[in-house]
């Protein structure tokens, strides 16, 4: 772990306070109470199921996986990895899911099928599409290098307080130095909280020691489903956006100490 902020970290935080709406103080601590919501309640939910269009693995250790819901039609795009290690690979201003899988593979690796139909009618083809085979999904590719270019942080390593977008709608940092000492209660994050319907979520959590768990939703018929659910393990991280339409959506946090969440929701 670094004894020092990352001066990455430091300007994130300075350009985005004006749009937090819960920021942690590094000194702020609570211990947890009998009152506080316990792990795995909400394990009995409707769930959508995801179906895995790629599994993409990289020489650095971060995981990559894209997928498609099954009764939503959502997209997903969840990578993974480890603290201290490495940072996500995918830029935040990917305009879509298909550019996000063309800016981090190679072209010997192909491009699953059922990518080409997620951006809008009248976007514009992402550069390099022609030059890539077309096949049906899964992918799975492993042991890939790191891109060079497109990536959110291809040369950064993560740490707990990284934060990954130039702007977001919540952001809960773990203490300092010690992740620790700051507890963070249950938390959700509504979409209807910042404007209404989007098209995505964006969530990203890191586990700074101790259990930390990602959910996100979409609401359908008055009620929301859940359709990502993922216990992330100590010393890691987790990065995910999912979505396609305008719909309401939600992203649940448990309560924990030494994580950090931010996240945001767009289109």
């Amino acid at each position: 772990m670094r004894s020092l902020l990352s001066g990455r970290a430091v300007l994130a935080v300075l350009v985005v306070l004006p749009t937090l709406v819960a920021v942690n103080a590094p000194t702020a601590s609570a211990a947890p109470t009998a009152a506080d919501p316990k792990p795995g309640a909400y394990a009995e939910e409707p769930e959508d199921r995801e179906v895995e269009l790629a599994r993409l693995a990289y020489r650095n250790g971060v995981r990559v996986t894209f997928s498609r819901d099954e009764e939503s039609g959502d997209w997903g795009l969840r990578e993974d990895g480890q603290i201290d290690r490495n940072g996500p690979l995918v830029s935040d201003d990917a305009t879509s899911m298909l550019a996000a899988y063309l800016s981090i593979t190679p072209k010997d690796v192909p491009v699953p099928r059922e990518l080409l139909s997620e951006p809008l009618p009248g976007t514009p083809t992402p550069p390099g599409l022609s030059d890539r085979r077309i096949v049906p999904s899964p992918v799975v590719a492993e042991n890939l290098a790191v891109p060079s270019s497109g990536g959110a942080a291809t040369a950064a390593v993560s740490t707990c307080w990284d934060l990954y977008w130039n702007s977001y709608h919540w952001a809960e940092l773990p203490g300092y130095p010690d992740p620790g000492s700051v507890w963070h209660p249950q938390r959700t994050y509504y979409s209807s909280d910042f404007g209404g319907m989007a098209r995505y979520s964006h969530s990203y959590l890191a586990n700074c020691g101790g259990y930390a768990r990602h959910r996100i939703y979409y609401k359908q018929a008055g009620s929301y489903k859940k359709h990502h659910d993922h216990a992330v393990p100590s010393w890691h991280w987790q990065k995910v956006k999912k979505g396609s339409v305008h719909r309401y959506r939600k992203v649940l946090y448990d309560a924990t100490s030494g994580d950090t969440r931010n996240g945001k929701y767009t289109g």
